[in-house]
């Protein structure tokens, strides 16, 4: 799970570069879900809940995730730890931006309609990056947790 989470790092340097190059916005949004994605799943990865690796979950593969994130009651356990990750919410940001993975690298291909930079701007670019932080941080907050809180929260 580090070395994902080394990997969703590099992205989000990859997606801050391409963000500030004011040119390559979908470059931007596509590293910054990257991020997203690498940093919930090791993130999930370090609370041994077991995900699908697959890109983008439907319906009945995130009702499996919830239920064990339910069952082991790992959100009372994170929120008594004083751990502040909003799970839910970097699981709706997984997929979320998974729906923008293909856009963002081939643009609309059917009918050659218009290519990745045509339709990614730098507001959509700035918010993939904001929420590619806000998934890094959550995660790398539960990677350095002092053991005993860890321990507490894996009980």
């Amino acid at each position: 799970m580090e070395g994902w989470l080394e990997k969703a790092s590099t992205n989000l340097r990859t997606a801050d570069a391409h963000l500030e190059s004011r040119v390559h916005y979908s470059d931007a949004v596509q590293a910054a879900q990257v991020c997203v994605e690498l940093s919930v799943k090791g993130m999930l990865g370090l609370l041994d809940v077991d995900f699908p690796k697959s890109h983008g979950w439907d319906k009945e593969r995130l009702a499996k995730i919830a239920e064990q994130i339910q069952k082991r009651r790992l959100l009372d356990k994170l929120t008594a730890n004083l751990v502040h990750i909003g799970l839910p919410r970097l699981l709706f940001l997984a997929n979320f931006w998974d729906q923008f993975y293909l856009q963002a690298k081939y643009g609309m291909e059917t009918g050659y309609l218009a290519s990745a930079q045509d339709l990614i701007g730098r507001d959509e670019a700035a918010l993939a990056v904001a929420h590619a932080r806000e998934c890094l941080g959550a995660a790398q907050q539960l990677r350095f947790l002092p053991q005993d809180q860890y321990d507490a929260i894996m009980r």
